[in-house]
């Protein structure tokens, strides 16, 4: 078997010196190298196996000339103590339960016994094998080994290029990933004022697509009654400065203002005495922040609110129902004796005040206290039947159109069937209440999503008004004339509906009035 020619070695190392430093991708690169080596090395088999020593993932393998054994992939890499300490290897890489030396070489071919591995080191890392193998009968790894030893060296350069970009590749993909999915709003600008990153939750935000924001001057979404002050902070920033707790109203796509809190830093300097390369600001939705804080405000008030209602139905409990009980009985009695229609009235009506305070009173306790008993199964259908049921009298009274539409389809749910019903009777009053005689009610069931269902009732009346929309569900709230309702009706719906971890909202009804739509997990 002849040896390479100087003039052939001459021309490998040329071609492997020009073509593998501008390839990208590992099979391209290798694929490139064993075309080279197989020009210059004829009638030889060549392998390359690519594999990272730090875990055990199968080599990628590349052949030339000769087919390899099936299992050769998932093997460990067999060289001399020789070829180890030639590569000069760090002792980690050396030592890994990947790396076993013997005397002898391992061949990864089938039918061929003689050959040598040359390591794919660079560095001090170990990136492969090359492994060359000669037909039965014939050797020439004395000859061939001194010659391929430089061309094994430019393909682990290569291939150390090709492992550093793609790690370099990952890294940024994985920081990328982490802050588009940081429950945070984040933003970064350049020196230029230009923002260069902008993650999901700030695009979910302001309702602006990716590329209506990248590359845009920062100052164009900055409101011109803070523009000088947010400028100055920006500007501090590039020159190394921190700013906590900056507040910035942002202009939202719908032409909406949404207020949110800034940390502003200044992005690291290349070299010590450098300039700030760019600035990253931090910030958080202030709407979510206040909620939060409504939240604990209105708990600690219901606790309050808890108290002074049990108190209160403790006193007037026992006076109260005395005074409804009697005031029923001295109605009958002087119906009975004839007395005059107007004195039998003025008692009627103090029978009623003495109830009306009694209901006041229940539905304090029941807002300030919520009932905590267990979720069960529950038909939901049976639930709509039953509460329309108790409003049947409202109805007919009014002479009103009541249409169900229940899904049958319906699926059973987690809750607690008194508890929705309630929330279905209220709301249904509300709605009879609403409606002027021969007006229009509906009431619906149906699923809502894969899991979730509504209930929700709509009317043919005036409606609820804009402005009275989030205020329907605050205590002590009402749109009706006074002495018609106690403000408490619905934020009891609102609370039974937050425990069974529904929602509750008010929109405009088909039939021209308020439509109550609830919507509850399935669980």
């Amino acid at each position: 078997m002849l040896p390479p020619s100087p003039e052939a070695q001459l021309i490998a190392l040329r071609a492997l010196a020009a073509e593998l430093p501008v390839v990208n991708s590992e099979p391209q690169l290798v694929d490139r190298a064993l075309s080279i080596l197989s020009t210059m090395l004829p009638d030889r088999a060549l392998c390359v196996r690519v594999l990272d020593i730090r875990n055990r993932d199968p080599a990628r393998v590349y052949v030339r000339g000769s087919s390899l054994r099936e299992s050769v992939a998932g093997e460990d890499l067999t060289l001399t103590e020789e070829a180890v300490n030639r590569a000069k290897l760090k002792g980690a890489v050396a030592a890994s339960a990947r790396l076993r030396m013997r005397d002898r070489w391992d061949s990864p071919f089938t039918g061929m016994a003689t050959g040598f591995a040359v390591p794919l080191g660079a560095g001090g890392e170990l990136y492969g094998v090359l492994d060359i193998g000669y037909p039965p009968g014939t050797d020439g790894a004395s000859v061939d080994e001194p010659t391929v030893l430089p061309l094994a060296s430019h393909l682990a350069v290569a291939l150390r290029t090709v492992r550093l970009l793609d790690d370099a590749l990952g890294l940024r993909d994985y920081q990328a990933r982490l802050l588009e999915s940081a429950n945070a709003l984040i933003l970064g600008i350049d020196r230029s004022w230009r923002i260069t990153v902008c993650n999901r939750a700030m695009l979910e935000l302001t309702g602006f697509h990716r590329d209506e924001v990248l590359g845009r001057d920062v100052r164009d979404f900055i409101t011109s009654d803070q523009r000088q002050y947010l400028t100055s902070a920006f500007a501090a920033a590039l020159i190394g400065q921190h700013h906590a707790a900056v507040t910035v109203v942002l202009p939202t796509k719908t032409n909406g203002l949404v207020r949110t809190v800034w940390s502003i830093a200044p992005v690291g300097r290349s070299t010590p005495t450098g300039p700030i390369e760019a600035v990253v600001a931090i910030g958080q939705d202030q709407s979510k922040i206040d909620a939060l804080q409504q939240q604990v405000v209105r708990a600690e008030r219901l606790a309050t609110l808890g108290e002074l209602a049990a108190g209160v139905v403790h006193e007037l409990n026992n006076p109260l129902t005395s005074i409804t009980v009697y005031a029923e009985y001295l109605v009958r009695k002087m119906e009975a004796a004839g007395n005059e229609p107007a004195d039998v009235e003025k008692l009627r009506r103090i029978g009623a005040s003495a109830q009306r305070i009694l209901r006041f009173s229940r539905d304090l306790v029941q807002y300030a206290r919520p009932s905590g008993r267990d979720l069960e199964s529950v038909d939901l259908a049976g639930v709509v039947r039953q509460s329309v049921s108790i409003c049947e009298h409202l109805v007919e009274r009014g002479g009103i159109t009541l249409t169900i539409e229940v899904d049958p389809e319906l699926p059973v749910i987690q809750a607690v069937a008194g508890q929705l019903e309630q929330v279905l009777i209220n709301l249904i009053t509300n709605a009879v209440h609403a409606v002027e005689n021969g007006g229009r009610v509906v009431v619906r069931a149906q699923v809502e999503g894969p899991a979730s269902v509504l209930l929700e009732v709509g009317d043919s009346g005036s409606g609820v008004r804009e402005a009275d929309r989030q205020k329907i569900f605050e205590p002590f709230f009402t749109t009706k004339p006074d002495g018609k309702g106690t403000g408490l009706g619905l934020p009891i719906v609102r609370n039974i509906v937050d425990e069974h971890g529904g929602e509750i909202t008010v929109s405009s009804s088909e039939l021209g009035g308020a439509a109550f739509r609830v919507v509850l997990p399935i669980l």
